[in-house]
Parts: structure tokens; sequence; C-alpha cells
């Protein structure tokens, strides 16, 4: 073996060679380790991943040179390209919890990333950094200066698991890189884990959405419409268990963001107060009413009528507020702040769908999803209505009428005025949280219904239903979702903060498609148990009828 050649590398907690580079490939190659795997080169006092450090033999090893190691001629080994990055983590001060995965791109920390938003020695950019050659790289903006081991420096280097401090809060590098396509890949294992779902499979935004847009005949729009009832809910046999393309919910985007915009362009053009519940309430229901319409649309069975999916989100957003506004008064959890919604508010739509659903003729998970959805989208479209009017068209009441004391005759003129000078926060309010609208409480209902309906089926609901490990499980999610969305810890602005919003919304995108492919697959089962049974019955009245007639004929 070459002297320069000797390699350590960790077999999970221990350390194992010298070895030849060319035995680490081999180990990589034959499934023994993975290319993730922490290796150092004698007298070096870094560990690396393997396919970082053996990049160029595991990349293209030539064949001769691999094949005294058991590597096929003709057939060199090639790896995939992971993607590296090492975890700065805040362990101490008011920042404490906050974490960041640093690459080798450049990234500037400091208020504009969300750190030390309430530190006055944190400035808007206060650091920059990087991660190269298995150190985290640093310099401060002018002014500003981190504290290594006690001292004040603007530049040097990290190595793995050192602190240093950044205003009142203390830092640390993690102790080792993070594969960070592993950790996507494992996200989604564990998610599927956790809800009790599979693996996406023939599925394709692509394909999904590729008849959206398709011009539609009037008759043909009419009739896909009027579904649900006794005489329009297609048989057993007749129902599609491939991925639906659903196109109907963009109609009705556009359909109802005409009418909003119509209302806007009337409110903007003659200050009319009286514009202003029509402006809230349609502004609040597009997005809501247009994600539960897709629900609707990847419900197969098609068995779930238009006049239903009205009726759940009239009734069903207005019981899941009245018993999310119950939860907030008897649970306690003022100590949570913003992030104890996911608990009351998540439990209360649960609830409001076990209260309306009862017909038993609802017994698919696609069944569930949809129900879930449209009550999902009355309440989403009531909480945003109340934000808007609260926070929005209020705020610019009180504001006016403190700076305008003297100068109203009446409440009537008071409104008027308020109305001229601007509602902007009250728009603001309703276009943000649309913007958001299908990341949250639609998805979230959605969801949550979906796995209860996975284990009641055509059963009548019993309480035990939801102590059901399969069904607490996946209603985890949404409810942690939903904490990690409002949690006063994880707030953040700019990038970083949608960032956030769309990590958390393909997240759960993910568990509702899991969870639709796992409802497709129910219907396909229930399909083909349905032609057994029946070819079985056809088999028994063939083999009696038979029988009899050759009794007849002695």
């Amino acid at each position: 073996m070459n002297g320069a050649d000797q390699w350590y590398y960790l077999a999970g907690t221990e350390t194992r060679g010298p070895v030849p580079s060319a035995e680490i490939v081999r180990l990589i190659h034959s499934g023994s380790l993975a290319p993730a795997t922490q290796v150092a080169q004698a007298g070096w006092q870094t560990w690396s991943p393997a396919s970082v450090a053996l990049a160029n033999l595991l990349g293209g090893a030539s064949a001769g040179a691999l094949a005294g190691f058991g590597v096929g001629a003709g057939a060199p080994y090639v790896a995939p390209q992971p993607t590296y990055a090492i975890k700065l983590q805040c362990v101490a001060g008011p920042d404490a919890g906050k974490a960041y995965m640093i690459g080798v791109a450049e990234v500037s920390l400091g208020r504009v990333s969300g750190i030390g938003e309430h530190d006055p020695q944190v400035s808007e950019n206060h650091v920059v950094v990087s991660w190269q050659n298995n150190v985290i790289h640093f310099r401060t903006f002018p002014g500003a200066e981190v504290r290594v081991a006690g001292n004040p420096v603007t530049q040097g280097t990290l190595s793995n698991g050192q602190q240093f401090q950044m205003g009142a809060s203390i830092w640390q590098v993690g102790s080792a890189p993070v594969e960070l396509t592993n950790l996507l890949g494992n996200l989604g294992s564990r998610l599927n884990q956790l809800a009790s779902t599979e693996k996406l499979e023939g599925f394709s935004l692509g394909q999904m959405f590729s008849e959206t847009f398709k011009g539609r005949k009037e008759g043909e729009v009419e009739s896909y419409f009027v579904v649900g009832t006794t005489k329009t809910t297609p048989p057993l046999e007749e129902v599609e268990t491939g991925w639906p393309k659903p196109w109907f919910f963009m109609r009705v985007f556009i359909f109802m963001a005409g009418v909003y915009l119509c209302f806007y362009w009337m409110f903007d053009t003659f200050h009319n107060p009286r514009l202003i519940p029509g402006l809230i309430m349609m502004g609040s229901m597009v997005v809501p009413l247009t994600v539960a319409f897709f629900f609707w649309e990847m419900n197969t069975p098609r068995n779930i009528s238009f006049h239903m999916v009205l009726r759940l989100v009239c009734l069903g957003g207005v019981i899941s507020l009245a018993v999310s506004l119950i939860g907030f008064n008897i649970a306690n959890l003022e100590w949570l702040g913003a992030a104890s919604a996911g608990i009351v508010e998540e439990t209360g739509k649960l609830l409001a769908v076990v209260l309306v659903v009862r017909n038993l003729r609802y017994r698919w998970i696609l069944n569930g999803m949809a129900c879930g959805a449209a009550i999902g989208a009355g309440f989403a479209a009531f909480e945003t209505a109340g934000y808007a009017f609260s926070d929005g068209f209020f705020d610019t009441f009180l504001t006016y009428f403190v700076k305008n004391p003297d100068h109203i005759d009446s409440l009537k003129d008071l409104v008027g005025q308020a109305v001229y000078v601007g509602n902007d926060g009250m728009l603001n309010l309703i276009h943000s949280r649309s913007y958001f609208a299908p990341f949250a409480h639609v998805l979230w209902t959605a969801i949550t219904a979906g796995a209860l309906w996975r284990v009641k089926g055509a059963e009548k609901f019993r309480f035990s239903m939801l102590t059901e490990p399969t069904f607490m499980r996946t209603f985890m999610i949404p409810m942690l979702l939903h904490m990690t969305w409002n949690s006063p810890l994880l707030q953040f602005g700019g990038l970083l903060g949608l960032a956030k919003y769309a990590l958390l919304g393909i997240i759960g995108w993910y568990v509702a498609f899991t969870l639709i492919q796992q409802g497709l697959r129910q219907v396909r089962e229930a399909q083909l148990t349905q032609a057994q049974t029946e070819y079985k019955r056809t088999q028994e009245v063939i083999t009696t009828s038979g029988r009899f007639r050759v009794q007849s004929f002695r």
C-alpha cells in the first residue's frame, strides 16, 4: 500500500483503516458503504464525505485501476454528485433555536435573514459566511464584528463544532456535513412513514394540469358540474382510478377573481363604503374556494354535489370557527403564543368535519379530503374576512378618527372619510392571505379529513377512531405545519420567510398527494373486489343452471 494513499473511514462510531482509497471505492460500489461516509487521509485533521474527498475516483475511475478491487471492467462506477452543507445553529441567546444550512455560496446573516431582530448589536447585514474546503469562512460588514473564543474578529475560519458569538447570541458550527440530497429524500421517506402512505408513483404536475386551459363546450361544463346525486353518481366500475386532470377549479378562480376585481375597481374609483362588505367577502373567498374545488375534482367517485360543497363551506366554516373560539377559551395555551392556533384550530376543524359530514355513502378517502377541503375553505375565508375588517378597515377607521376628532359631524361621515383616505391595510391583508391560502387551512383540513376517512371508511364515526395510530400520526402533520407557520420563533422576513412558507407548502402538498394516491388505489381495489365477486356469482349461476338442465334431460 502506497504510504501516501492511506485512508480512514467511519463505520457507525468506529474508525477503520488505514486502507487504500480504491478499497473505499470498492466498498461504496458494493453497497457496504454510502457515498456520504466520512473519510480522512492519514495526517489530516478533518473528516469529509467520501464523495467529496474521493470524487476523482468515484466519478470516473479507470477499469484497470479498479479491476483488482472487484469493480467490473468497462463499467466504471459513477457516483451521484450530492450537495453538501454544514449546519449553523444558535445554541444560546435571543436567537436560540434558529438554524441555517450553509453551502459553498456566500450567505449574508443579520437582521435581513431574521437574526437579531431585537438585538441592537446585530446589523442589518452583519456577516457573510460560506462553507468551503470543509471549514466555515466568514467576514463581517464594516462596523460589525463577531467574537471567537472571546476575541472580537472581522474575518477568519471556523471548524466543525466551533462556537462564535454574534450580538448576544452564541452560534455553533455543525459537527459534520449534511448531504442535502439525502436530507430531502429522507424527508419524503419520513413523511411517507409518518402519514402511512407510499412514495408517489406515475405523478406529474405537468400531466395533471395539462387540460386546465383546454376549451370546453357549454354542455360539457354543465354535465361535469352536475354530479353527486343518486342519478348522476357513476357506478363503481366506471370510476377513473388514474391521476385526475382537474380543470373546473381554474374556471372558479377566473370567475370569482373577476367579480373581486370589479369590486376592487369600484371601491378604488368611487370610495363608497357600501362596497366594503362585498369587497372583503369576495376577496376572502376567491382562493380558498378555488382550492376546495380542486380537491372536489380530485374526488374521482364524483359522489359529492356542488350543493354539498357550498353547504360544507358555509356550515362547516362557521362550526369550525365556533369550536376553535371555544377551544381558545378553555385550552389555556397562551404560553405558546400564535403557535397555539395549530393545536386549537386544527382540532376545531377536525371536530367540524365529524359533526357536519354524517352521510355514510361518503366512504372513500377522496370523499374525506374533498369534504375537509370545503370546511377548511370556509374557515379560511371567514378568518380572512375577519382580519381584513378588524386589522384592516377598522384600524384605518380608528386612525382617521384619532387624527381628526373635530372634523367629523357624524359616524357616517367618519366612515366615508376613512374610506376616502385609503384602506391599503385591508387590501394588503386580503391579498397576502390569498397568496398563502393554497398552502394553509384548506390543505391542512383536507389532509386531516382524508386520514380520518382512511380509518372510518363506510362505518359510523366513533371517537375511538381518533386514537388510531395511523390517524394520529397523519393528523400531527397539519398540526405541526400550522404551529410552525405561526411560531413566533420562526418568523423571518424577506426571502427567508418566503422560503419557510414554500417548504411548509411543499411538505403539505406532498402528504396530500400521497393520500390522494392512496385514495385512488382504494377505489381501484374496491373495483377489483367487486369484479371478482361478480365473476364468482356468474360462475355459480352458470354451474347451477347447467346441473339443473342435465337433471331435467334425464
